[in-house]
């Protein structure tokens, strides 16, 4: 037959086994989490309060949903291999070198979204888990879903909010470690800093981007070369003479202490400044002949033209000083937990000779959702904003 190729039905039969067997894989563990949300709210609605008997009527109501659970993976993967199947069929022998190449293409899609998302799905996971049954291996290495769910975890977790010290229930001592373990406070200390440092840095590097981008100075060229090279010297050297001048401040243990080195961005100048170079200086001129300051020129008309790479800057800053670690341990007072910010407050949930590895992850899980709020309502800024800059007209 012309045109038939026994490679290409060896490579379509290849492409439909990995889509059958990941397939399965991807949606059985799906469906078992869905499965495990409802038990969980049905054991809840039937009156189960103790952790223990709520997670076992979870266990047997999972028990229950298995079959369907199983049922439902089957009926999606025959529709799936059904439609290639027919697709297949329908496209000409010509066509079909182009139609494998589709199919790689969206399993190689598909499958590195898997391996990019499984570690957030086996955090969510192991969240559900009862303390101590969290890195039991079942005989499916990609089966991560608990045989009896429960939401303990997510309780002390959020239950672990002591009363600040002075007030009234106030009944143990603020620098022991239990009541330290205040996850509203430092929940509430981690947004109050990532957003305050991510507003600031994006305003003063608008500011520097302008003057480098539309300002006529001496040396300019000079100057910014000049920053740019202080990018190439490593963060590390800096924390020492930082950590001597909050001291000498006065500020050592306090929230200022965290955002106040991290002010200023090279990064974030340059990246405005690249942005600004696309902007046609003779707006700025229009606008300054029609009497506008130059105040008036940055507000009104820069800084809504670049809105894009500034949400992108503030997302990227909001990201560092959420996650920021090292620089918020080394300031924490710890004889003082109220302000002790979320990095540093994961912390101190691993005890001193065992680890709750469930708690810690329920306690991540609601570590992330601002990071993933905000980037849902800020993606198509921050893709036009890495994107720009790029090509100067």
């Amino acid at each position: 037959m012309i045109g038939f190729s026994p490679f290409r039905i060896v490579a379509f039969a290849v492409l439909l086994l990995i889509l059958v067997v990941g397939g399965t894989a991807i949606i059985e563990q799906l469906l078992r989490f869905g499965s495990m949300v409802a038990a969980l709210f049905f054991a809840s609605t039937m009156g189960f309060e103790s952790g223990s008997n709520s997670s076992k009527a979870a266990g047997e109501l999972m028990l229950k949903f298995a079959p369907v659970c199983t049922g439902t993976t089957y009926v999606v993967l025959t529709v799936i291999v059904m439609l290639v199947l027919t697709r297949w069929m329908r496209t000409s022998i010509q066509n079909r070198g182009n139609f494998l190449r589709t199919m790689f293409l969206y399993e190689s899609l598909i499958i590195g979204s898997a391996i990019v998302l499984f570690p957030f799905f086996w955090m969510l996971a192991t969240s559900f888990k009862p303390q101590g049954t969290e890195l039991i291996m079942k005989s499916n290495p990609f089966d991560v879903i608990p045989d009896e769910p429960t939401i303990t975890n997510f309780k002390k977790v959020l239950k672990l909010d002591a009363p600040p010290p002075g007030e009234t229930g106030s009944e143990i001592s603020p620098t022991t470690v239990e009541n330290q373990k205040n996850f509203g406070t430092f929940f509430k200390n981690s947004l109050i800093i990532s957003t305050i440092a991510a507003f600031f840095v994006t305003l003063f590097s608008a500011m520097g981007g302008y003057v480098f981008a539309k300002k006529e100075l001496p040396y300019k060229k000079t100057l910014f070369a000049f920053f740019m090279g202080t990018m190439m010297i490593p963060g590390m050297m800096y924390m020492v003479p930082q950590f001597f001048i909050i001291c000498k401040l006065g500020l050592f243990g306090t929230r200022w202490a965290m955002f106040l080195p991290h002010l200023a961005s090279v990064f974030g100048v340059f990246m405005f400044k690249q942005f600004m170079d696309t902007i046609p200086t003779s707006l700025i001129e229009a606008a300054r002949i029609d009497g506008a300051s130059e105040y008036q020129v940055f507000r009104v008309l820069i800084i809504p033209l670049s809105m894009p790479i500034a949400l992108t800057l503030f997302l990227l800053t909001f990201l560092f000083h959420w996650s920021n670690f090292l620089w918020q341990l080394i300031v924490t007072d710890f004889e003082a937990p109220l302000s002790i910010t979320l990095p540093v407050g994961l912390a101190l949930f691993k005890g001193q000779y065992s680890m709750d590895l469930s708690l810690i992850m329920s306690a991540s899980c609601f570590s992330i959702v601002p990071i993933v709020v905000l980037f849902l309502f800020a993606q198509r800024y921050f893709i036009e904003g890495m994107t720009s800059g790029a090509v100067k007209e």
